[in-house]
């Protein structure tokens, strides 16, 4: 059986000798504080400058730091998680600024960095829900909502296949997708995107943590018109999705392909 003296007194020793720190687990959850299971004070490095930043209590608050690449240091050492093998670490979601995302990774070494990147601008997805027929989304801006502000559908080369009317409600924007409104003879991902022709944002999950969205978050789908039997059709004609940076997608399905 283990001896917590033991393995608590090895840390300290590995520390004084300069070598790595051990770490089963190491995560920034919710886009601003990491989580990091190592004994004593925990500071990280800026690899551009040297200066080294104390972040205080668990969880460690990220918000002071300005730089984009630290090494993470327990005492005086490096951080490296025990397992190797394990997955990649678990996607971060945004930082509360909405346009940067911090990485937990690892270096050739095994030794664990946290890096900052800047990510596009994008409106969030508020609520979703089918109202007749139709899918019904209210959307998040970046800031206030701009005059001639439209929901649009884009092909994957980022060209504009359709416009959808869009109305402002107490700072979010609504909007209505039937399958009318899909785009005649293109079947395929659609982007969904808020703004104009002339500039315009994706829209994505809100807080979104998972590597793969689309597989665990159910969304509305778009039926045609019920048959003359007045049942349902059996498939959709529209599914909408999380593509695996959590962005919103339609996949327009050709309702001949069967």
């Amino acid at each position: 059986m283990p001896n917590p003296l033991r393995q608590s007194l090895g840390r300290a020793l590995r520390r004084r000798e300069g070598a790595a720190v051990d770490a089963t687990y190491a995560a920034v959850l919710d886009g601003a504080h990491l989580w990091l299971d190592v004994e004593g004070p925990v500071s990280v490095r800026d690899v551009d400058t040297g200066e080294v930043t104390d972040l205080g209590a668990e969880p460690y608050d990220l918000g002071a730091l300005t730089g984009s690449t630290y090494d993470v240091l327990a005492g005086q050492a490096g951080v490296e998680l025990a397992d190797r093998s394990a997955d990649p670490l678990t996607r971060t979601p945004l930082a509360p600024d909405g346009v940067t995302r911090w990485e937990v990774v690892r270096r050739d070494d095994g030794r664990l960095q946290l890096r900052r990147r800047t990510e596009p601008a994008t409106a969030e997805l508020d609520a979703v829900d089918e109202r007749d027929g139709r899918i019904h989304l209210r959307i998040r801006p970046v800031d206030a909502v701009e005059p001639g502000c439209h929901l649009l559908l884009l092909d994957t080369d980022d060209q504009t296949l359709a416009t959808l009317p869009a109305t402002a409600h107490e700072g979010l924007v609504e909007t209505l997708i039937g399958v009318d409104d899909l785009p005649a003879g293109y079947f395929g991902v659609l982007r969904v995107a808020l703004g104009t022709e002339d500039g315009w944002v994706r829209v994505r999950r809100r807080a979104n943590d998972l590597a793969d969205p689309n597989r665990a978050v159910l969304l509305p789908e778009l039926y045609a018109d019920p048959a003359d039997d007045g049942q349902p059709p059996e498939h959709p004609r529209a599914r909408l999705r999380w593509n695996p940076d959590g962005l919103l997608a339609l996949r327009s399905i050709d309702p001949e392909a069967g």
